[in-house]
């Protein structure tokens, strides 16, 4: 059924209309070396400060050839009288530069100054209310002249704020030129007004009452140059109201021929929406006036006769005044950052459209889907996964998609089966961490094209590695549509349907997300089947997840922590409900959520088969740094009460380090425990203290996630300058320093004893082995093998009882050592941060290679030229050690039987590069010994035999 909408309205929109209009100057085109003035309207763009009647401050800079926002006038939230604007009775507020606006911005004479930027404050610090553009935006006045400058027109008002008129209103008209000119004023070609040797014109348009679309054009003469400026209006025709056609979801719809797009988008509330883009000019035509559903809620609209494989750009022009992306558009072009994405990243870039301003939305219907070389990928089970979290823009140098698949070899022979990206989905600027969203489900530019991405998860499965996507659904950035059309005084209004005036919870950035409006709920779960069908991920780990809550429980109150991690029966509904549309998409892929909310609640999740962040970070450091609060036990999902291998067991993803906490090696370097000359704060001690921590980290059953470089040792802080999300590059030359090298093989041969033998799948282990105490033995009880890990987390040798599951042999899985166990409680002596990861069945040597024991290894050999034991065998009980140092060293041997006990050896000695020989003087029976020399952390060993 179809019904009319009645009476008739106009619609203004404006094409050049690039300096935002919340901002004026006088003069309109002043130079960079005149007195002029400049207005601030508070309610004009955001409206952050529009109900603000006290003083008002300008945070401003200018932008020269060096770039936007230079010799910025004092600090943020700074109430600094400089910077203070003067109160105008209209209640707009002025800001007066008496000499020239480089004077007062202190640039010097002969450089550029192309735009003024703004964003207001009310100068009460970091708290402060602002006033921004649109969306939040800062705000750019262009329309500075240079003596050089080309004649220009500008239309001042309307501004783009503008809102639809009624039939027969006037329209107020005001426009100004940059030079005497002769002004000209046309509507549809038809001349309304003109006036000769002047700057301005001023004009009242009277609206027609019939329908139809009006192109108005103001012109600027001088000395037969011309610039015009455009803006049009259009008398709305009567909106057909009809639903749309049944399985047309939000976004674009494109036919299987590619030649036609059904556009739907949800904008409950308003009057009429228009698409604009370059099949149309982005000019408003009544052919192109969307459809509104019977409901009230939903616009849409078929576009046909397009041509397959073309790329098409479009916007929504909503009420007259708004111009906006498609919220589901799946590619966007970004006027301010587009321009700074290279060319190797981002190749054959489309151009901005001029004709529009604001984020343009791009599809190509008909382009020829991505040719998987994997179209059907078995992912890790949850009880086998090892996670890589990894931020691109660190990870590889030229932040892009090529980049990281050129370097998945690197991952690859560490072992990893799964990799979670940070953020990629279109967020506010260029660098960042990707916690700023802006659209969903659009891919950011930044890091590479769609199909390339496409390519790299196909490589990725190809290599038998999972792609897991980090998705932030609790907040969206202020540029995005979904806050730009209901936006009033600052903040999100009290009729958004998808955001929150005020955030419910105390951890939120940005704009918080109503995901009890079921508005939100269809949003995301588009985006969320939109990203799984297209790109083929294997699952998504859920941001903030504990902010999917209107804090019904807590009484609105948004700053009671301990409430909010209570269980919440509204947040474990919205949360089953996205994991059902994920299953049901693609099933078997990995829901993940960073809940940190009480074990009741995460425990709902564990048995609905999603899994959730299990942070040890605080626990594993102390036991890195050989302090006592070692408790290690919650990196296990026995811990929670998760036993059920068919439902919760491997539920908690364990991790030592994420993006979130400090660095392991960072706090060993600068807080790390000592006793006399064993330091943790030495490096080649910290790095095998990290082997010791992993020891117990990666044998223990359930899934792991690492952060990108901890596998060597990355040991610059997280909040290093005072800046938690600034760029911190992978340090490749790590890869070449013996221990560091060190350190990543034994994180690559753990993860393969892990992945290789199904006993580290089982349930039968007792977490409570892992709680507090320095002196740790864990174990492993399966029938296809056993395996016992002990390790002294103490700064000092202590004994450690391995209680062995049973007399026999015993190997060393990363020495290659046997050892022949005649009674199951004998003690072995550990050195402080020492370890042993003994299995009951000789396995094949690990990826790379046994780790002690080896003389001819590459790192060996790098340090010392030449270790022997001599004589041997040796018939008097004593013997020499030989070594030959490449460079200065610390340098430690060591004398063990086979029971893998050490029986004595010699103090850690910093030694001059050279040739040494120390005796071994003590009065040994006869058999056979160990002689373990470690170089500066490197160990190697040769087998000493005692004949008497």
């Amino acid at each position: 059924m179809k019904r009319k909408m009645q009476g008739l309205s106009v619609l203004l929109t404006f094409f050049i209309l690039k300096t935002t209009a919340q901002v004026s100057f006088t003069p309109v085109f002043p130079t960079a070396d005149e007195p002029c003035t400049m207005t601030f309207n508070p309610k004009e763009g955001d409206m952050g400060l529009a109900s603000w009647t006290g003083n008002i401050y300008a945070h401003t800079g200018v932008t020269t050839p060096a770039g936007p926002w230079q010799n910025v006038k004092a600090a943020w939230g700074t109430a600094d009288p400089a910077i203070k604007l003067t109160r105008q009775t209209d209640g707009t507020y002025t800001l007066t530069y008496p000499t020239s606006i480089r004077a007062y911005y202190g640039i010097a004479a002969g450089t550029v100054i192309s735009a003024v930027s703004f964003v207001f404050h009310n100068g009460t610090g970091n708290n402060s209310q602002s006033g921004r553009g649109l969306g939040g935006a800062d705000i750019f006045y262009t329309d500075i002249i240079q003596a050089n400058s080309p004649l220009r027109a500008r239309i001042v008002t309307p501004s783009v704020s503008s809102q639809s008129v009624e039939a027969n209103a006037p329209i107020a008209f005001r426009g100004a030129a940059s030079q005497v000119s002769t002004l000209k004023l046309t509507d549809n070609g038809i001349q309304i007004a003109t006036a000769s040797n002047v700057k301005e014109l001023t004009q009242t348009i009277t609206a027609p009452n019939i329908g139809g679309s009006h192109r108005v054009v103001f012109t600027a003469t001088a000395n037969s140059i011309s610039d015009s400026a455009i803006f049009t209006y259009i008398i709305v025709p009567t909106v057909t109201v009809v639903n749309p056609p049944a399985g047309v979801e939000l976004g674009a719809n494109v036919n299987a021929a590619g030649d036609s797009v059904t556009f739907l988008l949800q904008a409950p509330n308003k009057q009429n929406v228009f698409i604009i883009g370059s099949f149309n000019n982005y000019a408003t035509d009544s052919k192109y006036l969307m459809n509104k559903s019977v409901d009230g809620t939903l616009w849409w609209l078929k576009i046909g006769g397009l041509t397959p494989n073309q790329t098409y750009t479009y916007q929504y022009l909503v009420d007259g005044s708004l111009r906006v992306a498609d919220p589901l558009s799946t590619l966007i072009l970004d006027p301010n950052n587009d321009r700074n994405i290279p060319s190797e990243t981002y190749p054959n870039p489309l151009t901005y459209p001029s004709a529009t301003t604001g984020y343009v939305s791009v599809i190509t219907p008909g382009k020829a889907a991505y040719n998987w070389q994997v179209p059907t990928f078995q992912r890790p089970t949850k009880g086998n996964l090892v996670v890589y979290e990894l931020l691109i823009r660190d990870f590889v140098a030229k932040h892009n998609y090529q980049t990281l698949i050129d370097t998945l070899n690197y991952l690859k022979n560490l072992g990893i089966n799964a990799i979670e990206l940070m953020p990629v989905t279109e967020f506010d600027n260029n660098e960042s961490w990707g916690y700023n969203p802006t659209f969903h489900a659009a891919l950011d530019k930044y890091y590479g094209t769609p199909d390339k991405f496409k390519q790299f998860i196909d490589v990725c499965h190809q290599n038998g590695i999972a792609v897991i996507l980090d998705v932030v659904f609790n907040h969206i950035w202020g540029g995005s549509t979904l806050s730009t059309l209901y936006f009033a005084g600052g903040k999100p209004s009290v009729d958004n349907p998808w955001l929150n005036p005020d955030a419910k919870h105390p951890y939120n950035v940005g704009y918080d997300m109503n995901h009890e409006s079921p508005l939100t709920k269809a949003y995301v779960e588009r985006c969320l089947k939109f990203l799984l069908k297209e790109y083929k991920l294997d699952g998504f780990r859920f941001d903030l997840a504990k902010g999917f809550t209107q804090n019904a429980n807590c009484g609105g109150s948004a700053t009671d922590e301990a409430c909010i991690s209570r269980y919440d029966a509204s947040r474990v509904a919205i949360l089953k409900n996205y994991n059902n549309v994920i299953q049901a998409t693609t099933p078997g892929a990995y829901t993940i959520l960073e809940l940190f909310a009480e074990n009741s609640e995460e425990t709902v999740y564990a048995n609905e088969g999603m899994m959730v962040w299990g942070n040890t970070n605080f626990n594993y450091n102390e036991a890195t740094m050989g302090y006592i609060g070692n408790n290690l036990s919650g990196v296990t999902g026995r811990s929670r009460g998760w036993t059920n291998p068919a439902t919760n067991a491997n539920a908690l993803v364990g991790y030592m380090e994420s993006h979130d906490e400090e660095r392991l090696n960072y706090k060993n370097l600068n807080f790390g425990n000592v006793s006399g000359s064993y330091s943790v704060k030495d490096l080649n001690t910290a790095l095998h203290r990290i082997e010791l921590a992993e020891a117990f980290f990666y044998t223990v059953p359930g899934p792991k996630m690492l952060w990108q470089e901890g596998e060597l040792g990355f040991d610059v802080s997280i909040n290093d300058g005072g800046c938690r999300i600034c760029n911190r590059p992978f340090r490749w030359q790590y890869f070449s320093n013996a221990n560091r090298r060190r350190l990543y093989d034994v994180t690559r041969d753990l993860i393969y004893l892990r992945k290789t033998q199904a006993a580290f799948q089982t349930i039968n282990y007792s977490e409570s082995e892992l709680t507090q105490g320095y002196a740790k033995a864990f174990h492993i009880t399966d029938a296809s093998l056993n395996a016992t890990i002990i390790g002294n987390f103490n700064v000092v040798a202590m004994d450690v009882v391995p209680n062995f599951q049973h007399t026999g042999m015993w190997y060393d899985y990363l020495s290659g050592d046997s050892l022949n166990v005649t009674n199951v409680a004998t003690t072995q002596a550990l050195l402080p941060g020492d370890y042993r990861v003994y299995v009951d069945k000789k396995l094949a040597a690990p990826p790379s290679g046994y780790l002690k024991g080896r003389v001819g290894t590459q790192e060996f050999t790098e340090l010392v030229n030449q270790f022997t034991v001599y004589p041997n065998p040796s018939v008097s009980g004593k013997a020499f050690v030989g070594y030959s140092l490449r460079k200065n060293s610390v340098v430690m041997w060591e004398v063990y039987n086979l029971a893998g006990q050490k029986l004595f050896g010699s103090a850690l000695q910093q030694h001059q590069s050279g040739n040494y020989q120390d005796a071994i003087n003590a009065d040994l029976p006869s058999g056979i010994y160990m002689i373990r020399l470690s170089v500066d952390g490197v160990t190697a060993a040769e087998k000493l035999t005692i004949q008497k």
